[in-house]
Protein backbone atom coordinates (compact mmCIF):
# COMPACT_ATOMS: atom_id res chain seq x y z
CA UNK A 1 0.00 0.00 0.00
CA UNK A 2 0.79 3.71 0.63
CA UNK A 3 3.19 2.66 3.51
CA UNK A 4 6.19 1.22 0.82
CA UNK A 5 5.42 4.25 -1.60
CA UNK A 6 9.09 6.08 -0.17
CA UNK A 7 10.74 2.85 -1.21
CA UNK A 8 9.85 3.16 -4.80
CA UNK A 9 9.82 6.92 -5.55
CA UNK A 10 13.05 8.33 -6.73
CA UNK A 11 15.01 10.26 -3.75
CA UNK A 12 15.11 12.93 -5.81
CA UNK A 13 11.40 13.23 -5.94
CA UNK A 14 11.25 12.73 -2.49
CA UNK A 15 13.60 15.62 -1.65
CA UNK A 16 12.08 17.82 -3.62
CA UNK A 17 8.37 17.17 -2.46
CA UNK A 18 9.81 17.49 1.10
CA UNK A 19 10.68 20.87 0.13
CA UNK A 20 7.38 21.76 -0.83
CA UNK A 21 5.92 20.06 1.92
CA UNK A 22 8.47 22.33 4.34
CA UNK A 23 7.73 25.81 2.06
CA UNK A 24 3.91 25.28 2.66
CA UNK A 25 3.67 23.86 6.11
CA UNK A 26 4.34 26.62 8.92
CA UNK A 27 3.90 26.95 12.54
CA UNK A 28 0.84 28.35 13.93
CA UNK A 29 2.24 31.96 14.30
CA UNK A 30 2.87 32.47 10.64
CA UNK A 31 6.07 31.82 10.67
CA UNK A 32 7.52 29.40 7.74
CA UNK A 33 8.82 26.30 8.75
CA UNK A 34 12.55 26.51 8.96
CA UNK A 35 14.81 23.94 6.93
CA UNK A 36 17.37 23.15 9.98
CA UNK A 37 17.51 19.79 11.97
CA UNK A 38 13.80 19.39 12.47
CA UNK A 39 13.28 18.82 9.25
CA UNK A 40 15.93 16.95 7.76
CA UNK A 41 15.06 14.43 11.13
CA UNK A 42 10.75 14.43 9.89
CA UNK A 43 12.18 14.17 6.85
CA UNK A 44 14.18 10.93 7.54
CA UNK A 45 11.36 9.51 9.69
CA UNK A 46 9.08 9.64 6.19
CA UNK A 47 12.26 8.37 4.19
CA UNK A 48 13.04 5.35 6.61
CA UNK A 49 9.86 4.26 7.99
CA UNK A 50 8.85 2.00 5.12
CA UNK A 51 12.07 -0.03 5.60
CA UNK A 52 11.77 -0.57 9.32
CA UNK A 53 7.81 -1.36 8.78
CA UNK A 54 8.71 -4.31 6.48
CA UNK A 55 11.53 -5.54 8.51
CA UNK A 56 9.20 -5.69 11.45
CA UNK A 57 6.40 -6.79 9.90
CA UNK A 58 8.37 -9.47 8.24
CA UNK A 59 9.71 -10.45 12.17
CA UNK A 60 5.99 -10.42 13.24
CA UNK A 61 4.67 -12.18 10.70
CA UNK A 62 6.08 -15.46 12.62
CA UNK A 63 4.51 -14.12 15.70
CA UNK A 64 2.34 -17.22 17.67
CA UNK A 65 -0.58 -15.67 18.42
CA UNK A 66 -1.12 -18.43 21.20
CA UNK A 67 1.65 -17.01 23.24
CA UNK A 68 -0.17 -14.15 23.77
CA UNK A 69 -3.20 -15.77 23.93
CA UNK A 70 -1.62 -17.79 26.81
CA UNK A 71 -0.21 -14.54 28.41
CA UNK A 72 -3.55 -12.73 28.79
CA UNK A 73 -5.12 -16.20 30.28
CA UNK A 74 -2.62 -16.14 32.75
CA UNK A 75 -3.56 -13.06 33.79
CA UNK A 76 -1.47 -10.83 32.54
CA UNK A 77 -2.61 -7.06 31.59
CA UNK A 78 -2.23 -5.66 28.10
CA UNK A 79 1.03 -4.01 29.00
CA UNK A 80 2.29 -6.71 30.81
CA UNK A 81 1.75 -8.85 27.96
CA UNK A 82 2.97 -6.78 25.16
CA UNK A 83 6.25 -5.87 27.53
CA UNK A 84 6.88 -9.71 28.14
CA UNK A 85 5.64 -11.55 25.40
CA UNK A 86 5.42 -9.72 22.29
CA UNK A 87 8.60 -6.96 22.88
CA UNK A 88 10.72 -9.38 23.01
CA UNK A 89 10.22 -11.43 19.97
CA UNK A 90 9.66 -8.08 18.05
CA UNK A 91 12.65 -6.58 19.53
CA UNK A 92 15.24 -8.47 16.85
CA UNK A 93 12.78 -6.65 13.93
CA UNK A 94 12.97 -3.01 15.86
CA UNK A 95 16.86 -3.50 16.10
CA UNK A 96 17.69 -4.87 12.50
CA UNK A 97 14.92 -2.01 11.16
CA UNK A 98 16.66 1.06 13.44
CA UNK A 99 20.16 0.00 12.14
CA UNK A 100 18.47 -0.13 8.11
CA UNK A 101 16.75 3.35 8.65
CA UNK A 102 20.24 4.49 10.37
CA UNK A 103 22.47 3.36 7.73
CA UNK A 104 20.03 4.41 4.99
CA UNK A 105 20.03 8.29 6.61
CA UNK A 106 23.51 8.74 6.95
CA UNK A 107 23.83 7.61 3.21
CA UNK A 108 21.07 9.90 2.13
CA UNK A 109 22.46 12.96 0.48
CA UNK A 110 19.63 13.88 -2.04
CA UNK A 111 16.77 14.29 0.78
CA UNK A 112 19.17 15.86 3.36
CA UNK A 113 20.18 18.56 0.88
CA UNK A 114 17.19 19.54 0.01
CA UNK A 115 15.58 19.81 3.53
CA UNK A 116 18.72 21.56 5.48
CA UNK A 117 19.19 25.10 5.47
CA UNK A 118 22.45 27.24 5.31
CA UNK A 119 23.27 26.40 8.59
CA UNK A 120 22.69 22.53 9.18
CA UNK A 121 25.83 20.93 7.22
CA UNK A 122 25.16 16.81 7.65
CA UNK A 123 27.58 14.32 7.33
CA UNK A 124 26.78 13.35 3.86
CA UNK A 125 26.44 17.19 2.95
CA UNK A 126 29.78 17.81 4.26
CA UNK A 127 31.18 15.00 2.28
CA UNK A 128 29.68 15.63 -0.97
CA UNK A 129 31.09 19.46 -0.51
CA UNK A 130 34.74 17.80 0.56
CA UNK A 131 34.54 15.33 -2.69
CA UNK A 132 33.50 18.13 -5.46
CA UNK A 133 36.77 18.83 -6.43
CA UNK A 134 39.00 16.05 -4.90
CA UNK A 135 39.18 13.22 -2.48
CA UNK A 136 41.01 14.48 0.48
CA UNK A 137 42.74 13.05 3.36
CA UNK A 138 39.58 13.71 5.60
CA UNK A 139 37.38 11.87 3.52
CA UNK A 140 39.46 8.85 3.87
CA UNK A 141 39.62 9.56 7.65
CA UNK A 142 35.74 9.85 7.74
CA UNK A 143 35.61 6.60 5.27
CA UNK A 144 37.89 4.58 7.07
CA UNK A 145 35.89 5.48 10.73
CA UNK A 146 32.59 4.52 9.44
CA UNK A 147 33.95 0.76 8.10
CA UNK A 148 35.69 0.65 11.51
CA UNK A 149 32.23 1.48 13.79
CA UNK A 150 30.17 -0.36 10.91
CA UNK A 151 32.56 -3.29 11.84
CA UNK A 152 32.41 -3.03 15.45
CA UNK A 153 28.56 -2.79 15.06
CA UNK A 154 28.07 -6.31 13.52
CA UNK A 155 30.26 -7.68 15.43
CA UNK A 156 28.57 -6.72 18.41
CA UNK A 157 25.39 -7.73 16.74
CA UNK A 158 26.64 -11.23 15.97
CA UNK A 159 27.85 -11.30 19.66
CA UNK A 160 24.85 -10.46 21.25
CA UNK A 161 22.35 -12.75 19.28
CA UNK A 162 22.82 -16.34 20.72
CA UNK A 163 22.47 -19.27 18.81
CA UNK A 164 18.55 -20.10 17.17
CA UNK A 165 17.56 -16.48 18.93
CA UNK A 166 17.15 -15.40 15.32
CA UNK A 167 14.14 -17.60 14.66
CA UNK A 168 12.89 -18.56 17.92
CA UNK A 169 10.66 -16.30 20.32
Amino acid sequence: GFIALPIVIPEICMGVAMLAFFSRIGWPTGMPWPLNLSAITIAHIAFSFPFVAIVVRARMAGFNRELEEASRDLGATEWQTFRHVIFPYMRPGLVAGALLAFTLSLDDFVITFFTSGPESVTFPVKVYSMVRFSVTPEVNAASTVLVVITLIVAALMLRVQRPGQAGSP
